[in-house]
């Protein structure tokens, strides 16, 4: 999606109700709500029923009212604190604090920033214990250091992070809208839920730990008004609105041969678990069909993780794969929709001679993982030479990158958004770039930048169930590109809702798996309220 400034966006509120009859009381009700199921959710997970909401003034505060209205509708224990007195809101802000109020929802008003430490609920931490924190205290309109009020409340609200989630509203509070530069204190968010599109402040890599987990809610305005006279960025940012409208429901109809054969190849002695994680993100990404090809090491651990996977056990002379173990099956490669190559295969000079064995098959649709991208980067330097016609997709981390562009892991680092460019422009392929901040790049285009996941996911087998995922969703009928712009943004989702129910030590390949039902849910969900928000 493409990353507007708050000029932009402001612009786009405007003309949403000039020109597509959505008034901004209709949008700010949508915002709300959007807050208020993401709260839900984050609740569930941690088996709560708190919330805090913490309001200020503008349409921020508005945004904070209707959510808070809604969860207290829905039954959750909902204490709003104000950090401006009520008559300070304006239009759209004032009636979303006239409904709250009138509906019951218990409210303080803490305007000065004396007040925060005279009232002893707020004060003690007492107010919540477990649950989630909603920050609604500044917008997208604040500039400078926040101070009296505001700035006590951002400080109480980080003070609360060590047991409880925190939700920021369209940006952390005293983050600068365009730049995203912090200048005084300013929130912590586990998850921002931004509205219409996402907002240029996420674009600053060193303040994104601040965004946390990124909501994009679509509240039903326009993509044509939206992205009028957008400016350029080096990237766009992955959102949901924009994967829903690639992700089709299933047919009632449907069977198994409508979602694509997936094959895995790889494995070697000691490695034999990866392509069985690989398998086990293809099957638990809608692939129709799942054969996992590895030594016959690993056919135990296949039989036992990933009972949905055909498997089948190939020569491993050595304990590796090579060129003669993947002639010697007498399956034609070329009949998988996708093959997904490169975990746990090893560094022998075998694996090497396989990878160039399954470049150089006609018409194979190829993802080259972990160890395959290590084959490629010598087979490079031997002279091997892309073919450009779009079946190639590499899914590198720094090191493996590095590799590939014979440079250093520090330099690919320090240009991210340069690296994935060359990555995809050197080797004709969709390129994702993994790290904080995966990107994911085709050739000649422009990055997408991915703002799910933790630091949980820098764990073993993560990658390899990031390859299946992906090698699924192409052979489901996903375009090579947005087929890995799903899978990343899912991936990170998964992580992010394991720790959040827990915490991001135990974030591990087969937990990240076993949330991906949930994950896609999600997206179902967005397709079909994206239909109801534009039917007539």
């Amino acid at each position: 999606m493409r990353v507007l400034t708050v000029g932009q966006m402001r612009a786009a509120d405007q003309a949403a109700g000039a020109e597509a009859g959505l008034p901004g009381a209709l949008l700010m009700a949508r915002a709300g709500a959007a807050v208020a199921r993401t709260v839900a959710s984050l609740a569930a997970l941690r088996g709560a029923r708190t919330v805090v909401v913490v309001a200020g003034h503008g349409n921020n505060g508005g945004d904070a009212c209707v959510a808070a209205r809604c969860l207290f509708e829905d039954g959750f224990h909902v204490h709003v604190i104000m950090t401006c007195v009520p008559a300070a809101l304006k239009g759209d802000a004032r009636e979303a604090w006239d409904a709250m109020r009138t509906g019951g929802v218990p409210y303080v008003v803490l305007a000065s920033e004396q007040a925060w430490d005279e009232d002893e609920a707020v004060a003690s931490g007492a107010l919540v214990r477990q649950g989630v924190v909603v920050d609604g205290v500044l917008g997208t309109g604040c500039r400078g250091v926040p101070t009296g009020a505001a700035a006590r409340a951002i400080r109480w609200i980080n003070a609360r992070r060590s047991h409880a989630l925190v939700v920021a509203i369209d940006l952390p509070s005293g983050m600068e809208g365009d730049s995203g530069a912090v200048a005084g204190d300013a929130v912590r968010a586990d998850v921002t839920v931004s509205f219409g599109r996402p907002k240029r402040c996420f674009l600053n890599a060193e303040q994104a730990g601040r965004v946390g987990h990124l909501v994009v809610a679509d509240i039903g305005i326009p993509e044509e008004v939206c992205d009028r006279g957008a400016a350029a960025e080096p990237c766009e940012v992955i959102g949901l609105p924009e994967l829903a409208r690639w992700f089709p429901p299933r047919a009632w109809a449907a069977h198994k041969g409508d979602f694509g054969h997936v094959g895995v190849i790889g494995g070697s002695a000691g490695l034999c678990h990866a392509p069985v994680l690989a398998a086990l993100g293809a099957v638990r990404s809608g692939a129709g069909r799942v054969t996992v090809a590895l030594p016959e090491a690993g056919l135990a651990a296949a039989a036992a993780q990933v009972p949905e996977a055909m498997a089948h056990a190939l020569a491993a002379p050595g304990g590796s794969l090579d060129a003669a173990s993947l002639r010697g099956w007498s399956r034609a490669w070329e009949a998988f929709d996708v093959l997904v190559a490169g975990p746990g295969l090893g560094r022998a000079e075998g694996a090497r001679e396989g990878v160039g064995y399954l470049l150089a098959l006609p018409g194979v649709r190829l993802v080259l993982d972990a160890d395959g991208l290590s084959a490629l980067a010598a087979l490079k330097a031997d002279g091997w030479r892309p073919a450009g016609d779009g079946r190639l997709v590499l899914t590198p981390h720094p090191g493996e990158a590095a590799r590939l562009l014979g440079a250093t892991a520090g330099e690919v680092q320090a240009d991210r958004l340069g690296a994935v460019r060359r990555l995809a422009d050197t080797y004709g392929a969709v390129v994702v770039l993994k790290g904080a901040g995966t990107l994911v790049c085709e050739p000649g285009g422009v990055p997408w930048l991915n703002l799910t996941g933790n630091p949980g996911l820098a764990s073993g087998g993560t990658g390899d169930v990031l390859a299946g995922m992906l090698g699924a969703l192409w052979a489901r009928g996903l375009a090579p590109a947005r087929a890995a712009a799903l899978a990343v943004w899912a991936h990170g989702t998964a992580a992010d809702w394991e720790a959040f129910e827990g915490s991001q030590t135990g974030v591990c390949a087969t937990a990240v798996a076993r949330r991906l039902g949930r994950v896609f849910q999600e997206v179902e969900r967005a397709a079909e309220e994206r239909v109801a928000k534009r039917a007539p």
